[in-house]
């Protein structure tokens, strides 16, 4: 699969390692229906298998200081590891540990919900952080499972077999909920009555002699208007509050959005 610039001009995608740019990508497309406003750096864990054993990939998330942004929003590498962090012990000339001669195993594009992997990383051989993938890049389309297989498949149906080999994928979603709190203050003369036709009759008439002078209701629900009178929200109490000619109120009602 040959992929577009990330950014910019530049063609290809750029790994980090001895070559400019890789020829080709694996692309993991998260439903959006699936998460909330974004994936959740530093959750994502995914664990391949090949012939050349089994790898678990995460994204650095822990291990940068100065997030990257494109076009698409934020991007962190690939690294052997687990958890947003990085392995301590790096394969020898590999840029950082949990990275490869290939450089990175990938990008982790949590904005878009898209997780990008490296080929040309995963085709190295165990010894050099890799999973033996052996990619047929002269018929493109159709992948050897190792150097020796004679069973082919396309790159998607490999990938998934990689994947589910393992039995790990890990990912969270998060989203940013602002809050705004109202304090609505009642005064100890004012919600004593209620228009329930259980309380008052349609002529205004208090039903029970017992509430004429000692009038009692329960608040259970607060509306918050504009200055036009249109209701713009409603705050659910989590249990009725008494209220009569001896109590004043001071509710919090707290707007997430």
């Amino acid at each position: 699969m040959y992929g577009p610039a990330l950014s910019g001009s530049t063609q290809g995608f750029n790994f980090g390692g001895l070559a400019s740019s890789a020829p080709d990508i694996f692309a993991i497309n998260v439903d959006r229906n699936r998460y909330k406003q974004t994936l959740f750096p530093g959750t994502f864990n995914i664990s391949l298998s090949g012939s050349g054993g089994q790898i678990t990939l995460c994204d650095n998330s822990n291990n940068v200081t100065t997030v990257t942004y494109l076009d698409c929003g934020r991007v962190f590498n690939l690294v052997s590891g687990s958890f947003g962090s990085a392995i301590s012990n790096s394969v020898s000339g590999a840029i950082a540990p949990g990275y490869t001669v290939s450089g990175s195993y990938g990008f982790f594009l949590p904005d878009i919900g898209t997780i990008i992997l490296n080929p040309s990383a995963l085709a190295l051989p165990a010894v050099s952080g890799g999973i033996n993938y052996v990619i047929d890049r002269a018929n493109y389309g159709v992948v050897s499972v190792n150097a020796s297989s004679s069973y082919t498949s396309t790159n998607n149906t490999l990938l998934f077999q990689a994947i589910s080999a393992s039995g790990n994928f890990q990912l969270n979603s998060e989203e940013t909920i602002s809050s705004d709190y109202v304090f609505v203050r009642i005064g100890n003369s004012e919600y004593n009555y209620s228009s329930n036709p259980t309380f008052a009759s349609g002529s205004g008439a208090v039903l029970w002699p017992t509430m004429i002078y000692n009038p009692q209701t329960y608040i259970t629900t607060i509306g918050l208007y504009n200055e036009a009178s249109e209701l713009l929200a409603v705050a659910k109490m989590s249990v009725p509050l008494v209220k009569d000619f001896t109590k004043e109120a001071l509710i919090r009602v707290k707007l997430d959005w």
